[in-house]
């Protein structure tokens, strides 16, 4: 019988979920006695007292180490009084710790060592036919690594960086030996989590590290690998004899010529999830080119379907993936932040960048996915709509051929009628991706890229112009035709602002072949920004702008209105008013002449700036004439009052009562 022990396997799982990601060494100190607790009680190995009150000690050998919770045992064992070491020391800085918690912390690391040499023995002793070597090799690895933190503690340096070396060099060879990319992590994380110790060591003992560590690990570790492994050769052998002659999956991301390393476990799978996800999508672009292209040898006037409901899935499912992906590596990003502010670790500051790296990289392939569906689906419901209208048209031409009677408002209420059910909604969907380009010019890795940047910016632009061209089809629906035209004009602005900047820009050209290690450009693909698609877009736009003022002037009579060109909200259209319903016409423009002379006082404005000086002055001698009869008026009406005042009788006093008792 086999035993399993995935020991970085079950390290990494053990302390991303019990409080090490938040640098929590209390609560992962806590989980391992907890867990170690039930591995004794459920394997039997419970350290109790027996009905003597005598202490029985119930030890692991390879007599009773029959399954894979027997070996936990120790390794949990271990972790319990690593964790402790680590707590111990995070509070030396306190000024309530005490003198003795480094020596505490020695003490409590060279159990952690003791347990992981125990553990190292034991699967020794099992030997080949029970422990497989890649399980041995990351007991050793695990073993040295504690080794080599307890004497960097205890500041012996050159015996660290014996241990550290030749951890380094097994963990290396573990990591080309792996069966999967996810194993693979698991051992470079390891290897980050040691280097800057060996590194501090090395420059402790004067050697020279400025041409990196791996010459000098592998000069170090010829020289201890056999003192500190016993059968460290043998073990390597058949390490390297478990390796699979097939190609692994890469573990790397490729960004604008930039290799992005992943060596964060939980992000590998992540990576390899979005990896697959794109590939289904270069796929299904395969597929769909050579079926389209096949349609058209075999029928030229074939239907072409842009967007099923096969294509449909296949992008939700994509968007879906890159979704969660989103979410995981988002949270690495935040709880890798959140280490840093509590204790800098040389782990979490050598995986800052990649993180964030790996994250942009993310969002940014999610965002130009979202867009390229959004643009399929607009052309999907274009192609539709085209092949409706020829449908209305063909039917009309057999009435009219059949009849002899010909109607062409009818076809052209139809006509409309599909177009007022359409273009709304597609105005909608530029909306979404208005917002989609918006959120990817935000993100760090474009606004670092002066080139992708402006790619960026000359999209919105691009896609503003061609929102306005439907938008100005649905004012237009409704006869709306100054805010109609206006719409037309601002989406030549527009789309002359996308080809200024996609001017300065050195684009790929078609005939350019893509790099097989670099990311596909979703976005790219529907907005190509090159000189025909900008030539087609002012095309339709200048059609547009035709074709509604002829409208317009046919509706006027050949008058000009009294309305103005105007903005309307898309939710206050009147789509009704397709169907014969009059909207209310205003007027096309105001009488600027009038308007100018009535706005404003020109003889107030005259005689401030001193032009009409002589109409000044007579006009402030009439008002002091004015103010002075004014004044002797007022007099006199004083002067009046008070001798009607005087001219009065005195009333009679009268006495209590109200006059009945007083006196005469």
């Amino acid at each position: 019988m086999s035993l399993n022990l995935p020991v970085l396997q079950l390290l990494n799982e053990a302390r991303s979920t019990y409080g090490l990601r938040h640098q929590d060494f209390g609560r992962y100190q806590s989980h391992c006695a907890a867990k170690v607790h039930h591995l004794r009680k459920a394997s039997g190995l419970s350290q109790v007292a027996t009905k003597a009150r005598k202490y029985t000690k119930k030890d692991l050998t390879e007599l009773n180490a029959t399954t894979d919770k027997h070996l936990q045992i120790l390794l949990f064992d271990a972790e319990r009084a690593w964790a402790h070491s680590q707590a111990l020391k995070a509070s030396l800085d306190l000024p309530s710790t005490p003198s003795s918690a480094r020596h505490h912390l020695a003490r409590r690391l060279a159990r952690a060592v003791a347990r992981a040499d125990s553990l190292f023995s034991l699967l020794t002793a099992l030997g080949p036919a029970k422990v497989s070597a890649a399980d041995r090799a990351q007991a050793a690895a695990y073993s040295l690594v504690l080794k080599g933190s307890l004497a960097f503690e205890q500041k012996k340096h050159e015996a660290g960086l014996g241990a550290l070396a030749v951890a380094h060099q097994l963990l290396a060879t573990i990591a080309a030996c792996a069966p999967t990319a996810h194993a693979e992590a698991l051992a470079n994380e390891m290897i980050d989590e040691l280097e800057p110790m060996l590194r501090f060591c090395a420059y402790s003992l004067g050697l020279d590290t400025s041409k990196g560590s791996a010459q000098l690990v592998e000069s170090v570790a010829r020289k201890e690998q056999a003192g500190l492994v016993p059968g460290y050769e043998a073990l390597v052998a058949e390490l390297e004899a478990t390796r699979s002659e097939g190609k692994r999956e890469s573990v790397e991301l490729s960004w604008r010529g930039q290799v992005i390393p992943i060596r964060n476990a939980q992000l590998v799978d992540v990576v390899s999830k979005v990896k697959a996800a794109l590939a289904t999508l270069e796929a299904d672009k395969d597929a769909t080119a050579s079926k389209s292209h096949s349609s058209k040898l075999k029928k030229s006037g074939a239907k072409k379907e842009v967007m099923g409901a096969r294509r449909m899935g296949t992008y939700d499912k994509a968007l879906l993936v890159l979704g969660e992906g989103e979410d995981v590596a988002r949270q690495l990003v935040e709880d890798n932040k959140i280490a840093l502010s509590g204790a800098h670790s040389a782990r979490s500051e050598a995986s800052s960048a990649p993180l964030q790296l790996a994250h942009s990289y993310i969002v940014y392939q999610l965002l130009a996915i979202r867009i390229k569906r959004d643009l399929l689906l607009i052309d999907s419901t274009t192609s539709k709509l085209a092949s409706r209208e020829a449908k209305i048209v063909d039917r009309e031409r057999a009435f009219v051929a059949a009849t002899g009677a010909k109607d062409p408002k009818k076809a052209d209420a139809k006509v409309r009628k599909q177009h007022a059910r359409v273009y709304p909604g597609i105005v909608k969907i530029y909306d979404g991706i208005l917002q989609s380009l918006e959120q990817m010019r935000e993100l760090d890795v474009v606004e670092q890229d002066g080139e992708l940047g402006g790619a960026v910016e000359a999209r919105i632009a691009f896609v503003k112009a061609s929102r306005s061209m439907y938008l100005s089809r649905t004012y237009a629906l409704i006869d709306e035709f100054p805010s109609s035209l206006s719409l037309s004009a601002r989406g030549k602005l527009y789309a002359r602002e996308a080809r200024s900047t996609a001017s300065t820009l050195d684009l790929p050209s078609a005939s350019d072949s893509p790099d097989d290690d670099e990311a596909p450009d979703f976005a790219g693909e529907l907005l190509p920004l090159s000189p025909a698609a900008f030539d087609a877009l002012d095309a339709a736009l200048g059609a547009d702008y035709d074709r509604f003022s002829k409208r317009w002037c046919e509706a006027s009579g050949g008058q000009v209105g009294a309305s103005e060109p105007e903005d309307l909200p898309l939710a206050e259209l009147n789509l009704d008013g397709v169907l014969g319903k009059k909207s209310a016409k205003k007027a096309a423009f105001y009488d600027v002449a009038f308007s100018y002379v009535v706005a404003f006082d020109l003889e107030a404005i005259a005689r401030k700036a001193g032009l009409r000086g002589d109409v000044v002055e007579e006009e402030e001698k009439t008002v002091a004439v004015k103010e002075k009869v004014q004044k002797k008026m007022q007099v006199e009406e004083e002067s009046d009052a008070e001798e009607e005042e005087e001219e009065k009788p005195a009333q009679e006093k009268k006495g209590w009562g109200f006059g009945l008792f007083g006196r005469k």
